[in-house]
């Protein structure tokens, strides 16, 4: 036995018998092997400015690797595939309907652990041989968490299709422009194989170094951990099984969320108790409202409301206090004085909401202003109105802007330690990871190229390959390229952050000034660039969960390549077929209320942006000052690092500019009351409990996060199929139910009331 075998048997007898420390792994080695090892392991090298979560802690969730154990079994594809058809589907179909259902890949992540079980008891244990020697057994053994988290991988990929679907649907519904599905499945299938080999070549950067440390995949780790470890060291006199503290938290979260979300709605929106007291009051609507109001009051007993920006739990501390500290500055301070001023005639407009107006104070219609070539009609629009926009809308668009102008800075002041020394160090990385990894074999980078340009051909044939264009092979690879530049600082942000800053609006004006009047090609330029960042970053964090979990990487990359392409497949079908055979659907008379109102409101958003966004945003423009947001972050990037350079150990050290800006760019969908309570809990989690009772920290904290989380969504598929979708919901209705749909925080009363004045010119 060599000595790498005999160290990586002694680790895995420590993690059995006590929960894994660094500093006990070192001493022990060091005992057992003698001083060679312990000079040739080092700890992972985590920046100081990432030290909230730790190697230790993310040692603490992970179970030791099994070389025996297989992931590429028949029964792990079966149920991949099965599970994200069925998940992706129901997502696509319901999707259209208001209110929404989202089911999300943590169901799969349940469901799949006793599947796999039941596979394993009832299979029989047969091989089926195959040619050239080759075979599988229909029943390999035990279901194993090699074969879970790929089932996870893959299904993971599949669910995360929703820009797809909005695609499809405001295409063939909105725009009235049938293309068929087979050109909507190719155009698809072009941006997902850019995306995946661009993740391949970046995962010495993203994946390997034990800083990324992508927190947002933990509480699964701590998921899997739960159903298939068995070790349980006592903590602090809880001698509780992780398994069973999970039970127990999905349970309650499970018939607690019924409360909230069907019997008591009132409980999830109770922070604006305030302007329940007198509803009328648009002041107190817009302080204390939690739908078109600041939501002021922290207080909430939904944990969806809570997760509503991401799960607190699993976020390090610096960075929610980066968060909340931008919406508190941006949004309660700057945001209310620019409001209650009554620049750009925003007071007339409720302060928090994503809606745009015409002069009357209602919601635009652009649709009278075009022609039936999506055209503007000059004569239609003066007849009509100019677009007047509210101001947490702008405040949106700039703090946006701001965020890349920051995170471009940053990202090229830092390019040398982010980007080539990872590269150049790429099989040196000494921590536990990836010293485990190394025993396995990788795919060779040229495959990742490979895969990219079969993408880039498949989406030149998309734009050139037929008469009606949608988008110029020229915009497209445009959009491809900024996608590309864009992918790397924005997953490094997410890969320690736990968030993610969007960057649509930015896509959004770089369109507008490029095809101007041209609402139609404005939408494929978005969704073309803005699909690659978002598939990129799902497979990389994929990539990191099979990392963590020691599936070997040709298997999760495999994994995830065809995951890609069975998500191109399923998502563009469904939604197809559904807008396509089903009467009246994105329409008022629509049955089941499948009236497409998110996807609407997208539709009118790119109408906009598509019509009047170069004349609303260019120079002498209404708005012309958001682009001066460009400058601001990227001036406030700088000045950071120059402090750090010559100041590393100050203050600023935990400040980021890029979450200053991009923090509060989540409005108007997550609210005061949002970012107030998910602060509240980071608080009493991740720096209070993890600080003085860290070792109860790694041991429940992740698992309550998880565990809260599949409760929430295994409640809100019954409550809404059984309940919801037959009708059954319209019998429950008294105050708790309806407080939250009346007054001005419902209707959103503005600041004043009086006639909005036109520009001078429109």
């Amino acid at each position: 036995m060599s000595d790498r075998t005999k160290i990586l048997n002694r680790c895995a007898l420590i993690e059995k018998n006590s929960l894994l420390d660094l500093e006990d792994f070192k001493l022990s080695t060091h005992f057992k092997e003698g001083p060679k090892f312990q000079e040739e392991y080092s700890e992972p090298s985590i920046n100081s400015e990432f030290l909230d979560i730790t190697g230790d802690d993310v040692n603490a969730i992970l179970i030791p690797d099994d070389e025996n154990l297989q992931a590429s079994t028949l029964r792990m594809w079966v149920l991949a595939v099965c599970l994200s058809t069925l998940i992706a589907g129901i997502d696509s179909f319901f999707s259209m309907r208001f209110p929404t259902v989202s089911i999300g890949a943590v169901v799969a992540q349940v469901i799949a652990y006793p599947l796999g079980n039941i596979w394993y008891y009832i299979v029989p244990l047969v091989n089926l041989p195959l040619p050239f020697g080759l075979g599988f057994n229909l029943n390999p053994g035990r279901f194993n968490q090699k074969e879970h988290a790929c089932v996870f991988l893959f299904s993971n990929l599949v669910v995360s299709a929703g820009l797809v679907n909005n695609l499809v649907v405001e295409q063939f519904k909105f725009f009235d422009r049938n293309i068929g599905i087979g050109r909507m499945i190719l155009f698809n299938l072009s941006c997902y194989l850019v995306s995946f080999g661009l993740s391949g070549l970046a995962l010495d950067i993203l994946v390997t170094p034990s800083d990324r440390i992508w927190p947002g995949v933990l509480s699964n780790l701590a998921l899997f951990k739960t159903l298939h470890s068995n070790e349980n060291p006592p903590v602090r006199r809880w001698k509780m099984t992780r398994y069973k503290f999970f039970v127990i938290i999905f349970i309650g979260s499970f018939l607690w969320y019924w409360l909230p979300d069907l019997l008591m709605p009132f409980l999830s929106t109770i922070g604006a108790w305030v302007s329940w007291c007198k509803p009328s009051s648009a002041t107190l609507s817009q302080v204390f409202g939690v739908q078109t109001g600041l939501g002021l009051f922290p207080l909430t007993f939904d944990w969806s409301q809570i997760t509503s920006l991401n799960n607190p739990l699993t976020t390090p501390f610096w960075s929610v206090c980066c968060l909340f500290g931008s919406f508190v500055f941006w949004i309660w301070i700057v945001m209310p004085g620019l409001y209650y001023q009554n620049l750009w005639e925003t007071a007339h407009l409720p302060i928090m909401t994503n809606s745009i107006y015409d002069l009357k104070g209602e919601s635009y219609d652009a649709t009278k202003v075009i022609d039936k070539n999506w055209k503007l009609d000059y004569n239609k629009f003066k007849q009509y109105s100019p677009v007047i926009l509210p101001i947490a809308f702008l405040m949106n668009i700039a703090l946006g802007l701001g965020a890349f102008a920051a995170m471009m800075v940053q990202f090229i002041l830092r390019f040398k330690s982010e980007v080539l020394i990872p590269l150049k160090n790429r099989n040196s990385h000494t921590d536990s990871h990836n010293k485990e990894m190394y025993k396995y074999k990788r795919l060779h980078w040229s495959i990742y190229i490979f895969i990219a340009v079969i993408g880039l051909g498949l989406g030149i044939t998309f734009c050139e390959g037929f008469e009606d264009k949608q988008i110029d092979a020229g915009g497209f690879m445009v959009s491809l390229l900024l996608g590309c530049c864009l992918y790397i600082p924005l997953a490094l942000i997410e890969s320690r952050a736990n968030t993610s800053v969007s960057m649509a609006p930015f896509f959004e004006i770089i369109s507008a000034f490029w095809y101007k009047g041209q609402p139609l090609t404005l939408l494929y330029f978005y969704c073309s660039g803005f699909s690659i960042l978002q598939h990129a970053m799902h497979t990389s964090q994929g990539a990191k969960i099979g990392h963590y979990m020691r599936v070997p990487p040709k298997v999760t990359m495999t994994v995830l390549f065809f995951s890609a392409i069975w998500s191109s497949l399923v998502s563009p079908t469904v939604a197809g077929y559904v807008v396509t055979h089903i009467d009246d659907v994105c329409t008022s008379e629509a049955t089941n209320n499948m009236t497409c109102r998110k996807t609407k409101t997208q539709f009118n958003t790119h109408l906009v942006w598509g019509l009047f966004g170069d004349t609303l945003f260019s120079y002498g423009g209404r708005y012309s000052w958001v682009l001066y947001f460009f400058l601001v972050g990227g001036l406030v990037s700088m000045i950071h690092f120059i402090l750090i350079k010559f100041r590393p150990n100050g203050i600023w050290t935990r400040f980021n500019p890029i979450l200053f800006f991009g923090g509060a760019a989540n409005i108007p969908a997550v609210t005061g009351f949002n970012f107030s309570t998910w602060f509240v809990v980071a608080v009493i989690f991740n720096f209070y409990i993890h600080r003085r009772f860290v070792d109860w920290w790694r041991k429940y904290n992740l698992v309550m996060g998880i565990g809260l989380d599949c409760g929430v969504a295994i409640a809100a598929i019954i409550i809404y199929f059984c309940v919801v979708y037959t009708g059954a919901s319209e019998n429950i209705n008294w105050w708790g139910t309806t407080v939250d749909g009346k007054g001005c925080d419902s209707i959103g009363c503005p600041h004043l009331t009086g006639p909005i004045s036109p520009p001078s010119e429109w």
